[in-house]
């Protein structure tokens, strides 16, 4: 290849069904290295994007409704299709906006994929949709962009704690003297978000501070992570996806504004707080959703912030410092009522006081506890047994409705299931899907189970007789556009069928709709789902601000 050509698009299909078809980690880890190194450095900023299933774009503007109505690609037309081509159609569509904008990304979408061949048709498809469902993770791009440029694994996890995104990941390892010590490029930069700390989970606050030993008690609020950065006066507010989303939280930049301290960066949860409550997340979804729109939205729904971390203060990168070290430069920061409640338990005597802490918490509303272990750093964008969270699990036992086959490791068998409540006035309702908690063991059981009660199929779905009772465990009821009742369950996982329970004994609608409303979800009248049919809000008022801590399909 030319030193100014670009690398086909095709190539990079080829990688991903390569990597779709091979199960093992360290296959996938080699064909993608193997692609990066043969790209160049601007095709390899795109490649990374493609191959993760997240365009460098971001989010466009398109939906199923625009992508399902676009015609299958007739062949190639014209030359074949680059990254950098599609790159720049994919920066001219994200640039549209205002009237008209709707009809142009159509036709510019029409025209790029006028030029794909059916394959490269399919992946535009995925792609866009964010269903490219082909097992590369980012801890599997991550591992491929060091195989790939020679780094060590801990200068890839040190630039992408930095950079907070693949793209910036690679731009960092390939400029000159980036792995060199000190260098700007490792380093905290006010106003360019970092990846957040994740956390595992315990059953028990008990069994977490076994764990952890002396740690850190902290209510567990469920809203959306924001990042708080302020420089020279100058505030700004990042959403845990990285996106800048300060105009529409204009209280949560006041509350910044008014902290203590000079220049810092900070870690915390927006949520929307009323009658002395936190309220449930699809709440708080509704008011990102709207962009903070008007006073009377502002007014009916206010929005909190409670920050728990500091990452940069006074000058100085705190990453790197244990939590105690780091909730000492917080105190000294933000005022105690905008900390999420907390205390540490540092002996045996202290253990039941931390039960008690919790149980006290889950009754002012938050949905659990996080122990935090207060020797620990801060560990930008990994999930991990630092920090553990503790919070009550819901269950039902729904139908079986569907079930979709799986791809990549799962190919062959019958995974993602189609869930559904009974309807007291006959039927049943559906609530949505999963594939998590299924075992080798179970996935091919229910292959077979639910083949044997097949009704009808297409080619990625098997819709079954509504037989099989499962029990379901979940972490929320949240509103959901998708679905039938306006309802979904947040984190839904198999814990495991139930063929003692006959269908009769299945939880209702009803019951569904009580765990939602118990947890303070809007009711009847004020945009809360009420009957079967009733879809409440629109896709398109949610926004895509704000990302839950879910996985991807397979």
């Amino acid at each position: 290849m030319s030193k100014g050509a670009s690398a086909t698009l095709a190539s990079i299909v080829e990688t991903s069904s390569q990597v779709r078809g091979t199960s093992g980690r360290n296959e996938k880890i080699e064909k993608i290295a193997d692609r990066l190194r043969a790209l160049s450095p601007e095709d390899r900023r795109i490649a990374v994007g493609f191959l993760s299933g997240a365009p460098r774009q971001g989010r466009l503007g398109v939906g199923w409704s625009m992508i399902s109505s676009l015609p299958e690609s007739p062949g190639r037309r014209g030359d074949a299709l680059t990254l950098r081509d599609v790159d720049a159609a994919l920066e001219e569509i994200a640039a549209m906006s205002g009237s008209g904008s709707t009809r142009r990304r159509r036709e510019a979408l029409t025209e790029l994929f006028e030029r794909a061949t059916s394959d490269e048709g399919a992946f535009l498809r995925s792609l866009l949709l964010g269903d490219l469902r082909q097992g590369a993770a980012r801890g599997v791009m991550l591992e491929a962009i060091a195989a790939a440029t020679g780094a060590e694994a801990d200068e890839v996890r040190a630039a992408h704690t930095r950079s907070g995104d693949l793209v910036g990941t690679l731009d960092a390892l390939e400029r000159p003297g980036s792995a060199a010590a000190g260098d700007a490029s490792r380093t905290v930069r006010l106003f360019r978000p970092l990846s957040p700390m994740l956390a595992g989970s315990a059953e028990t606050v008990d069994e977490a501070l076994a764990k952890l030993g002396e740690a850190l008690v902290e209510a567990k609020a469920d809203g959306a992570r924001v990042q708080l950065h302020r420089r020279d006066g100058v505030v700004r507010i990042f959403s845990r996806t990285g996106n800048d989303v300060s105009a529409s939280v204009p209280e949560i930049v006041a509350a910044t504004e008014s902290f203590d301290g000079d220049d810092f960066v900070l870690d915390g949860e927006a949520l929307v707080w009323t009658d002395g409550r936190p309220r449930p997340f699809q709440v708080t979804m509704r008011r990102f959703g709207a962009a903070g729109a008007d006073r009377d939205t502002r007014a009916a729904l206010p929005l909190r912030v409670f920050v728990f971390d500091c990452l940069y203060a006074n000058g100085r990168e705190t990453l790197d410092l244990p939590l105690s070290e780091r909730r000492s430069l917080l105190e000294d920061i933000v005022p105690a009522e905008l900390r999420l409640p907390s205390r540490r338990v540092a002996t045996d005597d202290e253990l039941a006081s931390a039960t008690a802490f919790a149980e006290t918490v889950r009754a002012t509303g938050f949905e659990g506890v996080m122990v935090k272990s207060l020797t620990a750093t801060y560990g930008a964008g990994r999930r991990g047994s630092a920090w553990l969270k503790v919070k009550p699990v819901h269950t039902l036992d729904l139908v079986v409705l569907a079930a979709e086959w799986g791809s990549g490791r799962r190919e062959g068998w019958l995974s993602n299931l189609h869930l559904g409540a009974r309807d007291p006035e006959g039927g049943f309702v559906m609530l949505g899907k999963t594939f998590k908690g299924l075992s080798d063991a179970l996935l091919e059981w229910q292959t077979e189970a639910l083949q044997a009660i097949e009704i009808r199929r297409t080619r990625r779905t098997v819709w079954v007789r509504p037989e099989l009772v499962i029990e379901i465990a979940f972490d929320a009821v949240q509103e959901s556009p998708r679905y039938p009742a306006g309802l979904t369950l947040r984190f839904a996982r198999v814990k495991g069928y139930r063929p003692d329970k006959p269908v009769e004994e299945a939880d209702t609608i009803d019951e569904v709709r009580e765990i939602f409303r118990a947890a303070g979800g809007l009711g009847p009248g004020v945009g809360g789902p009420d009957r079967p049919g009733t879809a409440t809000a629109n896709p398109g008022d949610q926004g895509d601000l704000f990302a839950t801590d879910g996985d991807g399909d397979d």
